[in-house]
């Protein structure tokens, strides 16, 4: 019997108007964001082809002196995500340049490329997006009227008069709407992937496909739980108008205030410093060391082995730490106070779908973090290689400046021996166990929904 009712309602969505308007709606958006998509990444692409190139120049013209390889600092751009089609994670609103040297990491940026920066913040019709505005949107639009429909209708009551039990309707209703909608969202991603493939810009290879299953997983979660709202409207009122008004204020409350707060809430709850407190605590440092500095600190003179250039590399090195003390301090409180905040907009189910969207694919704040991390170890290996190699050099007094080259050694250096930086993909193993509480919360949220929804259904007046 469940089966037969089933079956009647797959067949009832799929002769509605509103899921034929749907579905030509979605395969065309997601037909248009992949073809935008597709000349968006050949840009970006072929913009950090060129920065590479001239990085690649930049160090074989400082490879010629081994102080200015050492001192000078460098940029390590992150390359385009080439799997940002399922989803951008937010990385243009995140920084995507990190500053270094052999002595420090000194800062992250934002750069720009030959983008107008006042785009930067607008969000690409990625599959993550089509998913948590138009999917759960239209996930809403069809369970809404579910119960309070038929009612309406009077339809309910000569379906309860069947030897079946209300469970079974509810589950079969359930079932029905989540088997259409994820139906939709996989045939808009399967035209995605035949649009890239004959582009062939996109490299659909194995780890493409397991990212793209991990994600179409995420998106049945997401609209399972979407869906078994819609049901709960559905059932707690009387008439669909009231059940359409309770789903659409879910679905502005989740997907739109609580996501979108998090700045509020962030300077509430978890305040940190300004920036220009830190610099004002980084000048007040600078400015007692220099004065508490011995005589002769700031002089220089064409020989390397001239005795106050030890005293000018030592005060040169405590201004770097002092800077470094508070940078690293400031950065650290920014990731702090941003883990924090997504501690609050868990509550939303679209908040919870995007943090296994950056899960999934490595991408977001996690890669942003993973790579700033890794640059601080990459910092100290730079260092102690090229203190190794200033010691082999007997014209060099080996004193360490980090922003000078008087005291280290101005021999050349093979590209070849110089340790560079590569960025390291988060495992898909590592990807799994950071998903776990995601999915659990995601599970949790529907299974209680979904007992509230059975409880009010199993007394609803049909009548």
């Amino acid at each position: 019997m469940f089966s037969t009712l089933f079956i009647k309602e797959i067949q009832q969505l799929l002769y509605s108007f509103r899921f034929q308007l749907s579905l030509i709606i979605v395969l065309l958006v997601f037909t248009i964001g992949t073809i935008a998509f597709i000349r968006l990444y050949s840009e970006e692409k072929a913009n950090y082809f060129v920065y590479h190139k001239e990085q690649l120049k930049n160090l074989e013209e400082q490879a010629k002196n081994a102080s200015h390889l050492a001192t000078l600092r460098k940029n390590y751009v992150l390359e385009p995500r080439s799997n940002s089609i399922i989803s951008d994670c937010k990385e243009k609103m995140f920084p995507n340049q990190f500053i270094y040297s052999a002595y420090n990491v000194f800062n992250l940026e934002v750069r720009h490329d030959n983008v107008n920066p006042l785009l930067k913040p607008v969000q690409n019709l990625s599959w993550s997006f089509i998913v948590s505005v138009c999917m759960s949107f239209l996930a809403l639009l069809f369970a809404f009227d579910t119960i309070s429909g038929e009612k309406e209708d009077h339809t309910l009551a000569l379906t309860l008069s069947n030897q079946i039990s209300r469970g079974k309707i509810l589950w079969a209703k359930y079932a029905s709407i989540l088997s259409v909608i994820t139906a939709t969202t996989v045939l808009g991603i399967l035209i995605s992937i035949l649009i890239m493939s004959i582009s062939g810009k996109i490299l659909i290879n194995t780890d493409f496909l397991i990212e793209t299953g991990g994600f179409i997983t995420i998106t049945f979660l997401l609209i399972a739980l979407v869906t078994v709202f819609g049901l709960l409207s559905s059932v707690f009122s009387r008439n669909s108008s009231v059940s359409l008004l309770i789903s659409l204020c879910f679905w502005l409350f989740f997907a739109i205030i609580i996501p979108n707060t998090s700045v509020y809430w962030a300077n509430k709850l978890f305040p940190i410093e300004h920036r220009n407190e830190v610099e004002a605590k980084i000048a007040q440092g600078y400015e007692d060391l220099c004065n508490n500095a011995p005589p002769g600190s700031w002089s220089s003179s064409g020989d390397p082995f001239y005795d106050r250039h030890k005293l000018r590399a030592d005060l040169q090195m405590k201004l770097m730490d002092n800077e470094k003390k508070f940078n690293l301090s400031y950065i650290n409180d920014m990731f702090h106070q941003f883990e924090e905040t997504r501690s609050i907009t868990l509550l939303s189910p679209i908040a919870q779908f995007d943090n296994l969207n950056e899960v999934n694919l490595g991408g977001g704040y996690r890669r942003l973090k993973e790579n700033w991390n890794d640059l601080q170890n990459y910092q100290i290996q730079f260092l102690e290689w090229f203190k190794a190699f200033d010691a082999k050099d007997p014209k060099s007094p080996h004193w360490y400046n980090p922003n000078e080259s008087y005291s280290t050694s101005w021999k050349s250096v093979s590209i070849s021996e110089v340790p560079v930086y590569t960025e390291k993909i988060i495992p898909f193993s590592s990807r799994i166990l950071q998903s776990g509480k995601y999915i659990a919360l995601l599970l949790a949220y529907t299974a209680i929904l979904f007992f509230i929804s059975f409880v009010l259904f199993v007394k609803y007046d049909v009548r």
